[in-house]
């Protein structure tokens, strides 16, 4: 081996050693923090499909915005148009019509 080669060996040795668990969490999180992100993705996930579903009269960015602030409660269904009513822009369908 050459010089080079055993300064890096001696490095990565030194690394692995103070770090005997492969890696250092950057910071804790309890468990209803992580709750409450999944609350937040899946709400979001579901303004997405319904920003799908029913197309451009939804307001998902509106929506999305709303469930980061609710924490990821009341997320919209689709399908049951009383939790989707605030997020449609009716007007949008009258002054554009297809």
């Amino acid at each position: 081996m050459k010089d080079g080669e055993i300064c890096i060996m001696a490095f990565l040795i030194a690394v692995v050693l103070a770090c005997p668990f492969g890696y250092v969490d950057a910071a804790p999180v309890n468990q209803s923090s992580k709750t409450m992100l999944n609350s937040i993705s899946i709400c979001i996930t579901n303004c997405a499909q319904c920003h799908d579903l029913v197309g451009e009269i939804f307001a998902h960015r509106k929506c999305s915005r709303d469930c980061v602030a609710r924490k990821g409660a009341l997320p919209p269904d689709c399908t049951n148009p009383a939790t989707i009513k605030e997020y449609l822009q009716l007007k949008n369908l009258l002054l554009n019509p297809a």
